[in-house]
């Protein structure tokens, strides 16, 4: 049974409750809509990482006058780009420090990297850039803010993405999908394989972040189809365009619209009763499972391993 996350929420407050929020991609989008209702509820602290400084700051001014009057509502913008290791490495310094001693209550993972299929660019590392920014950054900046301090007790860690999809013959040492771009498959195929690895990789990172750290809370939501302000179905390849302008039609949302779900995870007190231990989700918060190739731990350990190395945490 979906829950009406946006009625549950009608009787939260965050007022007075000295919760930090940090929503990363958090200038527009599905983070912009996260950030806008965490400051209607009076969250005391938000900080939104994003790569444009000019909107970032017009993103604090919303926040401002959303905030209930007797809030004190404090926001910050760190300005940050997690295309690649260093930029990763950065920005969860930037946001550790910038949330200070009392440590982050609600990290909220939106950064948007959409799969480039055919037009795939490369980091200087030379891992697929879209890949790094939705996959590798959101198990960097969860991974070193747990690591090095960062997270206060109980703290949730979100990423909104892709969830529940596997890509079953994936490669550890082959993560940008290079040999499979070089043997020559259509756009429409290699933009599924990287969606498809996508969820895997945050699948695989999230369960095993669940089992190394269980004092906190790795939640993992897919979001179905968000129609956010840089939305552009040209970059959809074949006949996916026509499926996700039909979807966009009939079950689509706006950032707005949709930002109920996940908060209502963060900040309502009914969720953990609702949903009990789950931690992953689909589009109408239904508990969802794992893709199969992350079901499996040796899977999981090895992708681990990998993506400590491409953090430089070895």
């Amino acid at each position: 049974m979906a829950i009406d996350a946006a009625a549950a929420l009608q009787n939260v407050t965050l007022v007075g409750q000295n919760k930090t929020a940090v929503v990363v991609g958090g200038t527009l989008g599905i983070g912009g809509g996260v950030a806008r209702l965490l400051a209607k509820l009076g969250c005391s602290r938000i900080i939104i990482l994003g790569r444009n400084e000019t909107r970032g700051k017009a993103m604090l001014e919303v926040m401002k006058n959303l905030a209930p009057k007797d809030s004190k509502i404090v926001v910050e913008f760190v300005k940050g780009d997690l295309s690649d290791k260093k930029g990763m490495r950065d920005a969860a310094t930037l946001i550790q420090e910038t949330a200070g001693d009392a440590g982050i209550n609600f990290l909220v993972m939106t950064q948007n990297g959409t799969p480039a299929g055919l037009d795939t660019k490369y980091n200087t590392e030379g891992h697929d850039t879209a890949f790094a920014i939705q996959g590798v950054s959101r198990f960097a900046l969860a991974y070193l803010l747990t690591t090095h301090g960062g997270l206060a007790p109980n703290a949730i860690v979100m990423s909104i993405a892709n969830q529940g999809q596997s890509m079953d013959d994936l490669e550890i040492e082959d993560l940008s999908l290079k040999k499979r771009i070089a043997a020559g498959p259509s756009a429409t195929s290699i933009f599924m394989l990287q969606s498809k690895r996508d969820s895997t990789v945050l699948d695989s990172s999230f369960e095993e972040l669940n089992l190394h750290f269980p004092q906190y809370r790795y939640v993992s939501i897919w979001p179905g189809l968000v129609k956010t302000e840089e939305f552009n179905l040209s970059l959809v390849p074949g006949f996916l365009k026509f499926g996700m302008w039909l979807g966009l039609k009939l079950i689509g949302t706006t950032p707005d619209g949709y930002a109920s779900l996940p908060v209502y995870i963060l900040a309502s007190p009914d969720a953990e009763r609702t949903h009990g231990s789950s931690n992953y989700f689909d589009r109408l918060l239904n508990p969802a499972p794992l893709g199969k190739w992350a079901q499996d731990p040796t899977n999981r350990q090895a992708l681990w391993g990998k993506l400590k190395e491409i953090i430089g945490e070895t």
